[in-house]
This record gives structure tokens, sequence and C-alpha cells, in this order.
């Protein structure tokens, strides 16, 4: 089966998975996608970092992390801008769910914009019942 392509996709500053009130410093820049199922962040399983050593010598660390963030549409209750002071500086994003809410922080006020409009529309064809509508205009 192939995949759909995505509405959407940029990245966003987010803070790890298991931690949503981590410090700033915590927080990491990564890829998000939104299709017509989910906001999904993007974890590259098994990516490799090389660094040298003050000895010179190679080191290769295998990052095996794979926990998401992953924003299910039928889960979401509202959506909106926000500015706290407890999330890092920037155009904060506050998705509200039935399982609390999840910050994240786009690139730039008018990207902010960018994902509030396409999570809202593609929220609004969920809630009207035609994400098979959805899926087909997208794969056309």
């Amino acid at each position: 089966m192939l995949h759909l392509p995505h509405l959407k996709e940029g990245n966003m500053t987010a803070p790890p998975v298991e931690n949503a009130i981590a410090l700033h410093r915590d927080w990491k820049r990564t890829e998000f996608f939104l299709n017509h199922e989910a906001l999904q962040q993007v974890i590259k399983v098994g990516q490799k970092q090389v660094s040298r050593s003050l000895s010179g010598t190679i080191a290769e660390v295998t990052n095996e992390e794979n926990s998401a963030i992953r924003v299910e549409i039928p889960d979401i209750v509202s959506v909106s801008s926000c500015a706290d002071l407890t999330l890092p500086p920037g155009a904060g994003l506050c998705i509200d769910t039935t399982h609390g809410p999840n910050f994240l922080i786009a690139n730039s006020w008018e990207s902010l914009n960018g994902w509030l409009d396409a999570i809202r529309l593609v929220y609004t064809i969920y809630a009207r019942g035609k994400t098979d509508v959805l899926a087909s205009i997208i794969t056309s």
C-alpha cells in the first residue's frame, strides 16, 4: 500500500516525548508532517552521528530513539497560538487533545499560521465525516 502525501510538512521545535515540561535547552527542532489522520513527528531511527574525540580517534554513536509525538486528528479538542513564559521563545502552538495539551514552537509566526490553518482544515473535514474525500483529493 502506498502512503498518502502529506498535507503539510516542516520543522518545529518540540520537547522530548517523555517530558513535555522539559527545560528549554532540551527542546529540539525536528520535522513534522500532517496528513488526514494525524500530526506526526519524524524520528530518524538508527541515525549515526560521528564525533572525533580529543585524542583524534573517531567514535560512532547510534541514535536508537524511536518514540515520537503523534496527535491523532479525532483526539483534537482545540488548536491555537500561545505565548507562555514556560515555553521556549518563538511562535507557540498549543494543540489541546482529549489526552492533554501538546506544545510546539513553529519556526516563525507566519509558519505558525500555516500550521494552524492546516490543522483546522483537516479537523473540520474530519468532523464533517469527509476524511475519505480529503484522502482521495490528496492522492489525485
